[in-house]
C-alpha cells in the first residue's frame, strides 16, 4: 500500500512506552501507515507519494496544549501588548498610540500588564489613562486576568454597584480604576459583551496561524465562565470544525444542562475554586508573605463544591477544575473523593487545573483518586527570576515548592502539560525547557517525561490516547518536525529547538522553509510541501 507522505533520514520518536526511535514515516489518509527504517519505508513509495528528507531531524508527536483560554486569547490578539511597559509613561504612550488609530468609542483592550515589570510596581488609576483616552472604554487586564485597570468612560459602561467589594478606593472614597477579584469578572465580561463575533473571527484566524508554528495540533480549550464569557464557548463550538487543527472544549460552567446541550463528555476547566499568587487570592496554609493575615479566597463554600462535582460525576462527565492553593487542592480532593465513595469509577480521569503549591500527602492523595493533573511548567520560567512574583508574594522557602514535577511524576500521576495562554504563551517547546530546567533542582522532571506532558500525557487528559500522542501505525499522523532532539541537547538549550514542519492529519499546515522565504505571514502554511526524491 503506498503513502501519500513519507518523512525518511530522521529521527522518529514514536513517544511509545518502549521509548522506541525509527528513521522514517509513512502517512496515508491522514492516518500512521508505517514506522520504520530507511530500508523499510521504500516500499510505502510511489510516483504520487510525497516525500521529505528529513536530514537528520526529528520527529516527535503533534504537541496537545492541555490548557489554553482560547477565545481570550484570540481577541487579545488584538489588544495592547503591555508586556514591556516599564511605567506609567509607556503605559499611556501605547494607549495614545492605539487611540489615534482606533473609531470613536471603540473599545481598547489592553493585556499583560505586569506590576513587578513597573517602576515602583504601581498600576496607573483611572485618571492616569482619561489624561490620553477619556472618550472611549479601556480596559487593561493584569498578566494572569485576576485584576482590571479602566479609565473612566469604561467604568461608567460597566456600572459596577459602588458597594460592590474589590473595587480599589482612594482616601475620598472615589474608585482608582482598579479592580480586583470578583469585580474585574464583571467588568472583564462587559468588556466581551463589546467585542463583535467579527473581531473574534478575526483573533481566531491570526491565533490558528501562530500556534501552528508552534508545532500544536491540538488544543484544549477552556471557554466561557466566570472570569470571562458564556459566548466564547459557545463562539467556539461552533467554530470549531472549520479549524485546521483539533479544539477540545471545556465548557467553564456549574450548570450541567449547558454542557449536555452541547453533548460534551466533559464539564469544567478553570472553574475558579481559588484565585492566583499574583492578585493573592489563591487559598493558601498560611499568609502571603507580603500580605500578613491574608491566606487567600475560596470562591465556593464546600457544599456547593461537591453539590456541582457530584452530579457532574454522576451523569459520567470527566470533571476539570481549577484549584492553585493547598487550601483549595484539599477542598477540591474531598469533593472528588466524596463522589467517588457515592459512586465509584474506575476510570474517571478527572483533572486539577494548575496543581501549583500542594502539600506531599495532597500528592498521594490525587494518586490515590486516579487524578490528572494539568499544569503549566512556563510558570517556573517566567514568575521564579530572584524577587520575581513566585518569591515576593510566597517567601524564598515555599517559591522552592511550586509545581513539584519530580514528586509528581514519581508518584505516578499523569501531568499533562498546557500553557495557560494568554496568560502564558502558547508554546510547547518553552514549556518543556521549563519543567527540565525547573529552578529548583529536585523538582525537575527529564526530557523524556517534560515531552510526555505535552503528547502522550496530553491526550490521555482528554481520553485521546488511542488515536494520538505517540507515533504509531493507525493513529493520526500528527507529527512536528523540530530542527534538534529535545531529548538529546544540552537541557540549558531546549528552548532554542525550532519547529520546521507541524503535520496534522498528514496534511503539512507549517513549512518553515516556505515561511521564511516570504514576508507575508500566511505564506508559511501549505497543504501541500514539494517534496525532495529517496
Amino acid at each position: 500500500m503506498s503513502a501519500d507522505l513519507v518523512l525518511y533520514n530522521g529521527v522518529i520518536v514514536k513517544m511509545d512506552e518502549n521509548k522506541s526511535v525509527q528513521e522514517a514515516v509513512a502517512v496515508r489518509a491522514g492516518k500512521i501507515l508505517a514506522v520504520c527504517s530507511n530500508q523499510d519505508i521504500k516500499e510505502y513509495i510511489s510516483d504520487n507519494t510525497e516525500i521529505i528528507d528529513l536530514d537528520g531531524k526529528t520527529v516527535v508527536p503533534g504537541f496537545i496544549d492541555s490548557h489554553v483560554h482560547l477565545m481570550p486569547t484570540c481577541i487579545n490578539e488584538l489588544a495592547i501588548n503591555f508586556e514591556e511597559a516599564r511605567s506609567v509613561d509607556d503605559i499611556l504612550d501605547l494607549i495614545k498610540e492605539r487611540r489615534d488609530k482606533s473609531l470613536p468609542q471603540e473599545v481598547i483592550p489592553g493585556i499583560r500588564l505586569d506590576e513587578f515589570q513597573l517602576d515602583n510596581r504601581i498600576l496607573p488609576t483611572k485618571n492616569d489613562i482619561d489624561k490620553v483616552a477619556p472618550n472611549q472604554p479601556v480596559f487593561i487586564s493584569s498578566i494572569e486576568f485576576h485584576t482590571v485597570t479602566v479609565n473612566s468612560y469604561a467604568l461608567h459602561k460597566i456600572n459596577l454597584p459602588f458597594t460592590v467589594n474589590s473595587i480599589e478606593k482612594d482616601s475620598k472614597g472615589f474608585s482608582t480604576g482598579r479592580i480586583y477579584h470578583h469585580a474585574s469578572t464583571i467588568a472583564r465580561k462587559k468588556m466581551y459583551e463589546m467585542i463583535s463575533d467579527e473581531t473574534q473571527s478575526q483573533g481566531l484566524q491570526i491565533t490558528m496561524k501562530k500556534v501552528i508554528r508552534k508545532g500544536v495540533t491540538s488544543l484544549v480549550a477552556m471557554e466561557g465562565g466566570t472570569l470571562f464569557h458564556d459566548r466564547h464557548a459557545e463562539f467556539l463550538l461552533g467554530e470549531k470544525s472549520k479549524l485546521p487543527i483539533d479544539i477540545i472544549v471545556f465548557y467553564q460552567t456549574t450548570d450541567i444542562n449547558k454542557v449536555l446541550a452541547y453533548n460534551l463528555p466533559r464539564f469544567g476547566g478553570d472553574i475558579f475554586l481559588d484565585g492566583s499568587f499574583r492578585s493573592r487570592n489563591a487559598a493558601l496554609y498560611e499568609p502571603y508573605s507580603d500580605s500578613p493575615g491574608n491566606t487567600g479566597t475560596m470562591y465556593f463554600t464546600q457544599e456547593e463544591i461537591e453539590a456541582f462535582v457530584l452530579e457532574a460525576h454522576e451523569r459520567d462527565l470527566q470533571i476539570a477544575i481549577h484549584a492553585v492553593g493547598g487550601r483549595a487542592i484539599n477542598r477540591l480532593l474531598d469533593a472528588y473523593e466524596n463522589a467517588l465513595i457515592k459512586n465509584p469509577r474506575n476510570d474517571h480521569r478527572h483533572r486539577i487545573e494548575h496543581f501549583e503549591l500542594p502539600t506531599a500527602s495532597q500528592i498521594e492523595r490525587a494518586k490515590r483518586l486516579g487524578i490528572v493533573l494539568s499544569m503549566q511548567p512556563t510558570y517556573e520560567y517566567f514568575f521564579r527570576e530572584p524577587e520575581g512574583m513566585y518569591e515576593v508574594r510566597l517567601g524564598k522557602e515555599r517559591a522552592l515548592q511550586t509545581n513539584p514535577f519530580r514528586k509528581i511524576l514519581d508518584s505516578g500521576i499523569v501531568v499533562a502539560g498546557g500553557s495557560d495562554s494568554d496568560v502564558m504563551p502558547i508554546d510547547p517547546i518553552l514549556g518543556i525547557h521549563a519543567a527540565v530546567n525547573h529552578p529548583n533542582a529536585a523538582s525537575r522532571a527529564t526530557p523524556f517525561e517534560a515531552l510526555k506532558m505535552y503528547t502522550v500525557n496530553a491526550a490521555i487528559g482528554v481520553f485521546e490516547e488511542n488515536s494520538k500522542g505517540t507515533i504509531e501505525k493507525n493513529k493520526l499522523a500528527d507529527m512536528v518536525v523540530l530542527d534538534n532532539n529535545p531529548l538529546q541537547v544540552r537541557t540549558d538549550s531546549i528552548k532554542d529547538i525550532k519547529v520546521v514542519y507541524t503535520i496534522k492529519n498528514g496534511r503539512i499546515l507549517y513549512d518553515a522553509h516556505i515561511y521564511k522565504s516570504h514576508k507575508e505571514e500566511c505564506k508559511g502554511f501549505s497543504a501541500k510541501h514539494i517534496g525532495e526524491s529517496l
